[in-house]
C-alpha cells in the first residue's frame, strides 16, 4: 500500500506499479476516460491522469488545453463550462469528459492514482489546487501528485506538505535553454521534489547518477515501445506506460 507521507523513505512503494498514461485506452477507448480507468482496474494497473479546471470552477480529466485533438470541438476547454463541456464526446465515442468526482468515485482506491496537476500559467496556480485538495481529503484511496509547473509544486509543498509531489520534465539537445531550466528545476530548494518525472527519451546515465546521488526516484515517461520499456528497466524506479505490452 502506497503511503501518503512525503518523504524519501515511503516513496518507493508506489514505483512497484505500472502506470497506465491517462488510463488503459486504445484504439477503441479514448485517454483520460472512464472507460480506460475501468479498463486499467481491471488490470491492477495504476492510472496517471491529467486535472484542468473548467471556466466555472469545476475539476475535470482532460489532458490538452484545446478540445479539438479529443472532441473535434475549437476552443480551449478552460474557458467551457461543466454543463457545455458534458456535451462533448470524446473521439466519437459515447464517452464523456469525466469530472474528478467521478473518476475518484470509479476508481474507489482500488489502484493508484498519480494526478499531474494542469496550469498554464503560473499566475493559474491557487485556483485548481485547493479545489482538488479538498476532493483528495475524502479520497479512501493512495495517490501522488505531479505537475510540469515549479509554482503548483511550491504550492503543494507549503500547503499540502503531507502529500508526495513529482516534477515533470523533459530536454533536448535542440533546445539547450530547456535543457538547462530543467536541470535547475529538478532539485529547485523551493520546489523539493519527492520524485522526478522525465520523459524516456531524454534520460541518460547522468540523470540517472543524479538523481540516485540525491536519493530522488526517477520516473520515466511515456513508454510506448519495448526499447522504451528496456531503457526504463535499465534506468528509471517506476514506469508510466502507453499502448505497450508490459507484462
Amino acid at each position: 500500500i502506497m503511503p501518503r507521507t512525503a518523504s524519501d523513505k515511503v516513496t518507493k512503494p508506489f514505483l512497484d506499479w505500472l502506470y497506465a498514461h491517462r488510463g488503459l485506452h486504445d484504439d477503441v477507448i479514448p485517454e483520460n476516460s472512464l472507460a480506460a480507468f475501468q479498463k486499467a482496474v481491471e488490470r491492477g494497473h495504476a492510472i496517471e491522469l491529467d486535472i484542468r479546471i473548467t471556466a466555472d470552477g469545476e475539476l475535470i480529466v482532460f489532458h490538452d488545453l484545446e478540445l479539438q485533438r479529443m472532441t473535434g470541438v475549437p476552443g480551449q476547454v478552460t474557458k467551457w463550462t461543466l454543463r457545455d463541456l458534458k456535451k462533448l464526446r470524446l473521439l466519437g465515442t459515447e464517452e464523456q469528459i469525466p469530472t474528478v468526482d467521478e473518476m475518484l468515485a470509479l476508481v474507489n482506491g482500488q489502484v493508484p492514482l498519480l494526478i499531474e496537476i494542469k496550469n498554464d500559467s503560473p499566475a493559474d496556480v491557487g485556483r485548481l489546487e485547493p479545489l482538488l485538495m479538498e476532493k483528495l481529503a475524502q479520497y479512501p484511496g493512495h495517490f501522488i501528485l505531479e505537475s510540469f509547473e515549479p509554482q503548483v509544486l511550491i504550492w503543494l509543498r507549503r500547503n499540502a506538505p503531507q502529500y508526495i509531489r513529482g516534477q515533470l520534465g523533459y530536454y533536448s539537445k535542440n533546445d539547450p535553454k530547456m535543457t538547462n531550466y530543467y536541470k535547475y528545476l529538478l532539485f529547485n530548494p523551493l520546489v523539493k521534489p519527492d520524485f522526478i518525472a522525465f520523459q524516456i527519451g531524454s534520460i541518460d546515465h547522468k540523470l540517472r547518477l543524479a538523481c540516485k546521488n540525491k536519493g530522488i526516484p526517477l520516473v520515466g515517461w511515456t513508454v510506448r515501445t519495448q526499447e522504451d520499456l528496456k531503457r526504463a528497466r535499465q534506468l528509471c524506479d517506476g514506469i508510466i506506460y502507453e499502448k505497450v505490452e508490459v507484462e
